[in-house]
């Protein structure tokens, strides 16, 4: 039987794996958290177990007698670190083969992308079999926080006319659940998108025709943008803006998202959603 460890029991990316696979009797799921009473999901083949990947000397326990390791971390400037920890506990403790998810985005060598390439030259030096998962722009990270702009009728962002080929969530668990099921994996890197790549302002005509609603879209300068999401406290400093956004929007309106792939369809044999079909899934959620 495969035994998987999920890193980051309570994250975006290892929730959404456990859902996949939860209830599964071809698979046991080792879950990590840092805090057992944030984890509610219970099935036959979870076990819980708490680490830190803050403090190496938690993590040799979890990544023993393990198949597979799922591998991601919060998106912080402690990434490198984290990531490192985690593989030289699975060296520590055999050869599982490691799923590290990384990013469609090409970042060109800013500070993001930088603690994860050496994260992954980390990996690849390892020996440990590897396989990398990189979604392109995830629709819940990128796209949920539109409900809050929702009743002014407009949305506001600093893309211009960069397209990006936005993938759902759930489109990449699926790849991650087929990596970790299948064979033939080893030393890929599975770049996940939607089927089109779309502009901002093609987003929010989504948003538009699939809600019923008058919307459109506000391109300001990254200056403007940066001092708005600061002034209402969304992030608090220009240091976790820079990470957690600025980056990512500056890339896209530079036109370094728009990569669009059937490597979802292809691993999974189902085509991933639009970002219409997406929305239209999340029509409670916008709605409410």
């Amino acid at each position: 039987m495969k035994r998987l460890l999920v890193t980051t029991g309570n994250g975006m990316f290892g929730r959404a794996l456990i859902d996949q696979l939860k209830g599964r009797e071809d698979i046991a799921l080792r879950v990590m958290v840092r805090d057992p009473a944030k984890f509610d999901v219970e099935a036959d083949n979870i076990e819980v177990v708490v680490a830190d990947m803050d403090h190496p000397e938690t993590l040799a326990e979890p990544t023993r007698d393990v198949t597979h390791v799922f591998l991601t971390s919060p998106m912080d400037d402690h990434i490198t670190a984290r990531e490192t920890a985690v593989i030289d506990a699975c060296t520590a403790n055999g050869t599982p083969h490691v799923i590290d998810i990384y990013g469609a985005v090409k970042h060109q060598g800013d500070h993001l992308d930088s603690m994860h390439l050496a994260a992954i030259e980390h990996l690849k030096a390892s020996g440990l079999p590897w396989t990398l998962v990189s979604p392109n722009s995830v629709m819940e990270t990128s796209l949920l926080p539109f409900k809050t702009q929702l009743p002014n009728g407009s949305i506001v962002g600093m893309s211009g006319d960069g397209k990006v080929g936005f993938v759902a969530l759930e489109d990449v668990a699926r790849v991650i659940a087929a990596v970790v099921l299948g064979e033939g994996h080893e030393s890929k890197n599975y770049e996940c998108t939607g089927p089109r790549a779309e502009t901002m302002a093609d987003v929010v005509a989504d948003f538009a025709a699939v809600l019923g609603l008058d919307l459109d879209y506000q391109d300001l300068s990254e200056a403007d943008y940066s001092e708005l999401l600061l002034e209402f406290g969304i992030f608090p400093d220009q240091e976790s803006l820079e990470t957690n956004v600025l980056c990512h929007l500056r890339a896209w309106k530079e036109g370094r998202a728009a990569l669009v792939t059937d490597t979802v369809e292809q691993v999974t044999g189902q085509a991933p959603m639009s970002v219409s079909q997406w929305i239209d899934s999340k029509r409670e959620y916008f709605t409410s």
